[in-house]
């Protein structure tokens, strides 16, 4: 029998669904109450700092009851100076630990960390200057004294003095300290600092300062990197899953209800002594590092770490091999319907009949798969569109829009910190040519060969990039007219005496280059404009030639291939 298309089969389905979930809430709720608290798991959590905002996620998640849900009693313990975090993890007296981007140096020496999430997207560590007249950029600390923190505590920081032309023998290391008041004092020019914490202690003074973030210097690391053990993973696995869980639910709500947090942190947690009005002012400061509404709080990012990787082994602090894969959690779920089966069956063989369950069984197994197949869709999609969106497809360079993006970050650099900044624009001579005597494949592979060459004449934090066809771009930040002019002569010569060899044919490139550079007040059009203009008078002289921009020639006439 059937009522306007609707099946028998709908309609027993449609009963016997709500009838199985009322009885799986029964048989869970009559569970609870046997276990009661008793049944909860205790976990420990080693911070990386005394109590702070900084830690606002786990507050949240004990005070809104998460952690109890996830069948979790966890306990949080400060950072003492006795120990690390990673230590207190290692040895064995906490199952979870707050700590930094380090922790991949300690995998490539053998100990078996696992990253579970990174709760910064940006690390809020930077290198802070009081404002005066005689610093104006990095460059001018220079022989200063420096507090640092030693190994890679901050490894991004003296990468960014090495993508700005400095080493860190060129600074006075100073063992960093606690308390701001060296710079304040001006023992140290410059301290390593939060963005979250010491902007607020120096404006309380009344005394203007300036920050050098990594960020702007082409280095971006995580930080607040939540970690745990292989053994954690592998032998308790729900524990892990169900803690990062509600670790994330404790983050997302505290990130929408900081007030409610700040007082909670007043109330139970505040060992520090910070006002109502600092803690605030390093919940707003955190948000923009965070970014819980742009991302899954924790959201890590294979590339990212690879990128740190090569900063640690650029320094030489990592020389080990990194299974990135086993480094960085993977959520191996097993079927969540197959555990609850198994661990309540007895309430299942007195409260389902065979077709009840198998019912209920297929319709989350469907559910499940849905789920699964939906989101690795979202996942690949996203990070394919992540791809497209920043990198040339075909020689795995930057493309015109981030290199634009990236350009108009180093001219704000080049005027906060007036520093000198060279545009190169490079184009393939007669490039037509190529494609029709030798086919387009053969094309394809010479812009392959000028993107390697590129890549291996540019320094750490310079920028190369194809702009389209047959052009390319370098933009060089401190690099003057003289500097620029070497790099560019260079690639001329370089690639003059470099033939491409593609399917039996071996044939020759020059390339014309035409090179501008920033003044205050130019802008970024004026900058591109000056290059481009330069590039093809270039071309019009005979090509296989560097030309600079001169503001008195004429820059009317334009030459194609």
């Amino acid at each position: 029998m059937e009522l306007k298309g609707v099946s028998s089969g709908l309609i027993v389905r449609a009963w016997l669904v709500p009838c199985c979930l009322a009885l799986v809430c029964w048989v869970f709720s009559a569970d609870a109450v046997a276990q009661g608290e008793d049944a909860l798991k205790d976990v420990a959590v080693q911070l990386k700092w005394r109590h702070q905002f900084q830690f606002a996620g786990y507050y949240a998640a004990i005070e809104q009851g998460y952690y109890k849900e996830a069948g979790l009693n966890v306990t949080l313990h400060e950072r003492t100076i006795s120990r690390s975090p990673i230590d207190q993890l290692m040895g064995g007296r906490v199952e979870f630990a707050v700590a930094d981007t380090g922790a991949l140096i300690y995998r490539a020496s053998g100990v078996p960390l696992v990253a579970l999430a990174a709760i910064f997207q940006s690390s809020p560590s930077v290198l802070m200057t009081l404002s005066d007249d005689s610093i104006h950029s990095i460059l001018d600390l220079k022989d200063q004294p420096v507090m640092l923190s030693g190994g890679y505590m901050n490894a991004e920081l003296i990468a960014m003095l090495a993508n700005a032309g400095m080493a860190v023998d060129d600074v006075q290391v100073v063992p960093s300290e606690t308390s701001v008041n060296g710079l304040i004092s001006r023992e140290v020019a410059a301290y390593n600092g939060y963005l979250t914490n010491e902007p607020y202690l120096l404006t309380q003074r009344g005394l203007p300062f300036q920050v050098f973030r990594p960020s702007d210097y082409g280095i971006d690391f995580y930080g607040d990197i939540l970690l745990t053990t292989e053994t954690m993973v592998q032998t308790a696995p729900d524990v892990t899953r169900n803690f990062l869980e509600a670790t994330r639910r404790g983050w997302d709500y505290a990130m929408t209800h900081p007030e409610e947090i700040v007082d909670l942190i007043l109330r139970d947690y505040n060992t520090t002594g910070k006002s109502r009005e600092h803690l605030l002012f390093e919940a707003a400061a955190s948000k923009p590092l965070i970014l819980h509404t742009v991302v899954p709080v924790g959201y890590m990012n294979k590339e990212r770490w690879q990128h740190i990787e090569s900063v640690f082994r650029s320094q030489g602090l990592l020389s080990g091999t990194v299974d990135l894969n086993a480094f960085i959690y993977s959520d191996a779920r097993g079927n969540l319907f197959d555990e609850l089966f198994w661990s309540h069956r007895w309430y299942w063989l007195l409260g389902l009949v065979s077709l009840v369950g198998l019912t209920l069984l297929l319709h989350a197994q469907r559910l499940k798969a849905e789920v699964a197949v939906r989101t690795r869709q979202l996942s690949d999609a996203k990070q394919q569109a992540e791809q497209e969106a920043r990198t040339d497809y075909l020689t795995n360079l930057p493309n015109r829009r981030h290199f634009l993006e990236g350009l108009t970050r180093y001219a704000a650099q080049s005027e906060r910190h007036d520093l000198s900044l060279s545009l190169i624009m490079i184009d393939i001579d007669y490039f037509k040519k190529v494609n029709d005597q030798y086919g387009h494949a053969a094309g394809d592979e010479a812009l392959r060969q000028v993107s390697l060459l590129l890549k291996g004449a540019v320094r750490t934090g310079d920028m190369a990039a194809r702009m389209g066809g047959e052009e390319f771009a370098i933009v060089c930040l401190n690099n003057d007219a003289q500097e620029a002019v070497a790099l560019a002569e260079r690639l001329r010569r370089d690639m003059a005496n470099r033939p491409v060899t593609f399917d039996g044919a071996v044939f020759g490139l020059t390339v014309s280059i035409g090179i501008a550079v920033y003044e205050k007040g130019d802008g970024i059009q004026s900058l591109l404009q000056k290059a481009d203009m330069a590039l093809y008078r270039a071309k019009a002289s005979g090509r296989n030639r560097v030309q600079p921009w001169l503001e008195d020639k004429d820059s009317s006439s334009r030459c194609t291939d």
